[in-house]
């Protein structure tokens, strides 16, 4: 009688456990939200931007930086007007989690229509006492070299590229000129100073033509990891980084090793 008693009591409890997991529904996550930036890199407008007609920015001057706007991933239409007049619509397709930044600029010729051009920002973590530097060339100029403390270390970036370096936390001098030549300079002596564990991201916009080059720089955290030894990652969307063995880099490399300051104006 008492093990009837207790099968039909762990019977009991097995139908109540079952029926509670049918009748309460599984909960299922959300999927992270994506987050842009909009980079305003029309000199002399005024920008609105919109998201699915949905006004998420208004009035951003040239050279200037929204602020973060939290997007659900997938598929969505940004439009950019000024004067009332729309000047650009595009379809941009985000990824859950993702940061990005989209930049409204000029073509090569400053008199062609504006164009967009969308980064990923890659917040990956940098070694102690480090910072991830990316410098994207989005102004009205042919192809240029991008020079730190003098010495050319992004070649031939092309307008709507952009190259990546990791270095030393520091102040650094930064500068622009054509593609092979040393003068005249398109944009800078500018002082950038990077901090460790961040992202900086540098965008050349304007048109030295009409003196409006400007630098926009945003500063991401990204985290330190472990010692590490000095490391150089060329990655981007096109153009040429200096030779990593060339002695030009020792001393971004090298902390210790001597090295001009470098300096970058605020966004």
């Amino acid at each position: 009688m008492s093990r009837g008693r207790t099968v039909t009591v762990a019977a009991g409890v097995l139908a109540a456990a079952a029926s509670s997991l049918w009748s309460v529904s599984p909960s299922v996550a959300a999927p992270e939200r994506a987050r842009v930036f909009v980079v305003q890199g029309l000199p002399g407008r005024l920008v609105d931007v919109g998201v699915d007609g949905r006004p998420v920015a208004t009035g951003l001057a040239g050279a200037s930086l929204s602020r973060a706007v939290e997007l659900e991933p997938g598929a969505h239409t940004v439009t950019f007007s000024s004067g009332g007049s729309e000047v650009l619509r595009r379809s941009v397709d985000l990824r859950a989690g993702s940061s990005s930044d989209l930049v409204l600029h000029l073509p090569v010729d400053p008199s062609g229509s504006p164009v967009l051009t969308v980064y990923d920002n890659t917040t990956k973590a940098v070694p102690r006492g480090k910072a991830s530097v990316t410098v994207a060339h989005t102004a009205a100029v042919p192809p240029a070299d991008v020079r730190v403390n003098g010495k050319v270390l992004f070649a031939n970036i092309a307008n709507g590229e952009a190259l990546n370096l990791v270095v030393p936390a520091d102040t650094y001098t930064v500068d622009i000129v054509p593609s092979g030549a040393d003068s005249p300079t398109v944009l800078g002596p500018l002082d950038l100073t990077v901090k460790e564990g961040s992202l900086n991201r540098v965008f050349a916009v304007g048109d030295p033509q009409s003196s409006t080059m400007r630098a926009v720089v945003q500063v991401l955290p990204a985290g330190s990891t472990g010692s590490g030894a000095p490391d150089l990652v060329d990655t981007g969307t096109g153009g040429q980084a200096a030779a990593r063995t060339s002695p030009l880099l020792e001393p971004l490399l090298h902390p210790g090793a001597p090295a001009a300051p470098v300096t970058t104006p605020a966004p």
